[in-house]
């Protein structure tokens, strides 16, 4: 390490601006705050790969990257005169502050749902102040990828105390959405279906051929879900994220999970098929599955324990659930 940067944060901010300065890297004198926003995006995406492979080393280095990052987002809106370390600092602590009143005012003993409740009162109070909507949703999530979205809106909701208590509301939201959805689902089949030919007509005359842009009868029942269908699938997936947070899940570490053994499970299925001579493209879906419980035998080789069938075969694949009764949006049941 040279010499002239101390290994701590102020070594860093030191480098930062080294970086920065008219004889240091032109590529770092470029970027503004604006142009380190994908890598924002990036580095803390690695982070999360890094926690989720559960590799110490890797860990520490993403973290370092992000880090790094951070404190050269803060050299530039230094630079610019937007704000120094110090304001951000001690604009940051004073938050955190005003929002654990349980632990810096009058101890409250209370449990994690009760300290979020005083995390949301605090923020709602600091809106207020500086005039901005009252509603607790309004602002903060709308930005992130849908999943974690979802979580964040659930959670703010369920600071205000509209939760259910414990998971069985929770699944039997989940029941009902199933149940919406099969029912949108045998709507749209029975409009498609076509009508029985009246008795004693003349035959109709040959119809215009349909025009380019719109779908083919056949494609149109085949491939496309009504809006009411597709709602519900809306639905679904938003209960699906509340039975997570329930869970003390993150939603979207869970689905990462799931997508990894599955692309796992359906290589392991494709070297099945190439070692038998048969390529992918050619085998039916009854011999692919055949492959496909050997691909998770193999895993259940590799790894003992419990099946616990995130990643299902195509055989056993069926419909895949967040709050309120009439609007997908809201807490418990009405």
């Amino acid at each position: 390490m040279d010499a002239q940067v101390s290994p701590d944060w102020d070594g860093l901010r030191a480098l930062c601006r080294r970086l920065r300065a008219p004889a240091g890297c032109g590529w770092d004198r470029a970027q503004t705050l604006a142009s380190l926003s994908p890598y924002l995006l990036e580095e803390t995406h690695e982070v999360l790969e890094a926690l989720a492979e559960n590799d110490g080393a890797r860990l520490m280095e993403e973290i370092g990257d992000l880090l790094f990052l951070l404190a050269f987002l803060v050299t530039i809106a230094e630079e610019e005169g937007r704000f120094t370390f110090a304001e951000l600092a001690r604009a940051t602590a004073s938050k955190m502050i005003r929002r654990h009143p349980h632990v810096f005012g009058e101890p409250s003993g209370g449990d994690p749902r009760s300290a979020g409740r005083e995390w949301e009162r605090a923020k709602l109070a600091e809106r207020r102040e500086r005039g901005s909507p009252r509603d607790r949703l309004a602002s903060g999530a709308a930005g992130l990828p849908a999943l974690l979205e979802a979580y964040r809106v659930q959670e703010k909701a369920a600071g205000a105390g509209f939760d259910w208590p414990g998971t069985a509301g929770v699944l039997e939201k989940l029941d009902e959405e199933r149940a919406e959805l099969a029912r949108a689902l045998g709507a749209a089949d029975a409009a498609r279906a076509p009508a029985a030919p009246a008795a004693a007509q003349p035959p109709p005359r040959p119809a215009s051929p349909p025009p380019p842009t719109a779908p083919a009868p056949a494609e149109a029942g085949g491939g496309q879900a009504s809006a009411p269908a597709l709602e519900e699938v809306g639905d679904l997936l938003f209960t699906l994220v509340n039975l997570a947070r329930h869970m003390g899940a993150d939603p979207e570490q869970l689905l990462k999970r799931t997508t990894r053994k599955f692309r796992t499970r359906f290589a392991g299925m494709e070297a099945h098929l190439v070692s038998a001579g048969i390529a992918l493209e050619d085998a039916d879906l009854e011999t692919m599955e055949r492959a496909w419980q050997r691909s998770k035998a193999d895993e259940t080789r590799a790894a003992p324990g419990p099946d616990r069938r995130p990643g299902a075969g195509p055989a056993a694949q069926g419909p895949g659930a967040g709050p309120t009764a009439q609007d997908p949006g809201a807490g418990p049941a009405a």
